[in-house]
């Protein structure tokens, strides 16, 4: 139905212009910044934002808390480095391979966790995670243990004589940039579609998504998989860009940030999310804070938004947004004639 308000076509064009604003900016931000310091640092923001989606997939959209994805996260990782380096088949295929094997692994947990409940997918989650992080810490043959794998080959453009490396960091910027639109952009037709909607009446209700002829099961095990290979492919262009990988990849500290971007931006939402992740990640760099003191800013931040903001910052827009809406015109209703009083 076409809307008569004037104000709310050029609500929609002007939130469709920032968000083009945005895009743009990071597109050109190379030719203007200087320093390959703040580039790295949008570089890192670009690939958690990534991670923190694929969390807000699975958790803000379907409802299941996973903490899971740190661990295909870093197995993302060591699947792209150990398909290039020991089976020389080069940095772009480690990446599909490292996705593939995440949505398979996931979909294989989920279909044993889930005939339980949403709460043993919760532990199937933690312990697969360390489970990852014990294998790349003790299995010295394949993962060489707490050195890691250094010497990752870097990304390249190109084929034969023609290839270009992409070995500097405003160089690597332009291959993250185009990885960071494409995955958003898929995920927003995904998440935008009846697959979206179907993922949130799951969250919302399991009966009476049930009701609704929705295979419950199916869906939740597609969000896991769908998460997984998303988490694996931002885990695969962070370890390609730092060309090494190690067990520190399954740290805690990753899970803490996924947790206060998708908290902070809002569960279910996704442009808040791209925000809160881009000033989660950039703002701590601009402050040249130490790792153990930013995880203590995490946490206040995290406490702070739960108390204050406990729909994040999409429920504020959210508010804001109907408070700028005009009230609805009153409509006088007439007494039919068949109810009028009798004298």
């Amino acid at each position: 139905m076409r809307s008569d308000n004037p104000r709310s076509l050029v609500d929609r064009l002007w939130s469709s212009g920032w968000k083009a604003v945005f895009v743009v900016l990071l597109a050109v931000a190379p030719l203007f910044i200087t320093s390959s310091y703040f580039v790295t640092v949008i570089i890192n923001a670009m690939i958690f934002t990534v991670l923190a989606m694929s969390l807000n997939v699975i958790y803000g959209y379907t409802g299941l808390l996973s903490f899971a994805q740190v661990g295909f996260w870093g197995l993302g990782g060591y699947t792209a480095a150990l398909t290039a380096t020991r089976l020389g088949l080069g940095p772009w295929v480690g990446l599909l391979i490292g996705a593939g094997l995440c949505a398979a692994v996931a979909a294989a947990l989920g279909a044993v966790a889930l005939r339980l409940s949403n709460h043993a997918f919760v532990i199937v989650s933690i312990a697969f995670t360390l489970l990852m992080q014990l294998l790349s810490q003790q299995w010295i043959d394949v993962t060489n243990g707490p050195m890691g794998i250094p010497g990752l080959p870097t990304l390249t453009v190109g084929f034969g004589e023609s290839a270009f490396a992409l070995d500097t960091p405003r160089a690597y910027y332009c291959a993250v940039f185009v990885f960071y639109v494409c995955t958003l952009a898929i995920m927003r037709l995904v998440l935008g579609s009846r697959i979206g909607m179907t993922l949130k009446l799951i969250k919302f209700d399991e009966t009476l998504a049930r009701s609704y002829g929705v295979r419950v099961t199916r869906w939740k095990l597609f969000a896991a998989a769908f998460a997984a290979a998303f988490a694996a492919l931002a885990g695969a262009m962070q370890v390609f860009f730092l060309t090494i990988v190690d067990p520190s990849i399954f740290d805690v500290y990753y899970t803490q940030i996924m947790l206060v971007i998708v908290i902070v931006g809002g569960l279910g939402s996704f442009w808040p999310v791209i925000w809160a992740g881009f000033a989660l990640t950039i703002l701590p760099e601009l402050l040249r804070t130490p790792n153990e003191i930013r995880m203590i800013e995490y946490g206040v931040v995290l406490i702070v938004a739960v108390v204050l903001f406990p729909g994040g910052v999409a429920a504020v827009i959210e508010r804001w947004a109907s408070g700028r809406k005009p009230a609805p015109r009153a409509v006088r209703l007439e007494r039919p004639v068949s109810e009028a009083p009798h004298e």
